[in-house]
């Protein structure tokens, strides 16, 4: 078995091809960055006559990144609802990571359902260690049970 890896490979070049791989598939994954959440939300705000409504929103929760940092989330925002029930909204949320450095999402969305949905999101502001997150562009999508949801970011570099 041996003499037909050498005919093939030898060790350089097998040692060769696979730190290649390594770098490449370390590459392509650094382009973007996946962060799951998950929550508790809590709404209160106003209804009009004609079935539309202005809330206020916050929630606190946990996430977790592809990158292997988690933590903790502080969010804020504002939600608009239309007589249709689609929503609009405007949140931003502070995601704390374990070594206390962070950055913060601005989430958005023009129209939909707020018991799930798409939506997007940027980064906005980072510490030093998150620098390198500032401007990415990411789509958001979410999920809610009752007052507790799961969400999920894909965002490019």
């Amino acid at each position: 078995m041996q003499p037909i890896i050498k005919i093939i490979f030898n060790f350089k070049e097998l040692i060769f091809l696979l730190i290649f791989l390594t770098l490449a598939t370390s590459i392509s994954y650094s382009k973007e960055i996946i962060i799951n959440g998950t929550g508790i939300s809590k709404t209160s705000g106003l209804t009009f006559s004609n079935g539309s409504k202005f809330r206020l929103f916050t929630s606190q929760g946990h996430w977790r990144a592809s990158s292997g940092d988690y933590g903790l989330s502080d969010c804020y925002g504002t939600l608009k609802n239309d007589a249709n029930d689609d929503v609009q909204f405007e949140v931003f949320c502070n995601m704390i990571a374990q070594d206390e450095e962070n950055f913060v999402m601005k989430f958005y969305r023009n129209k939909g359902s707020q018991d799930v949905g798409t939506g997007k999101a940027v980064i906005v502001d980072a510490t030093k260690r998150f620098k390198y997150l500032l401007s990415a562009d990411c789509n958001h999508a979410i999920t809610y049970i009752k007052k507790d949801y799961f969400a999920i970011q894909k965002c490019k570099l």
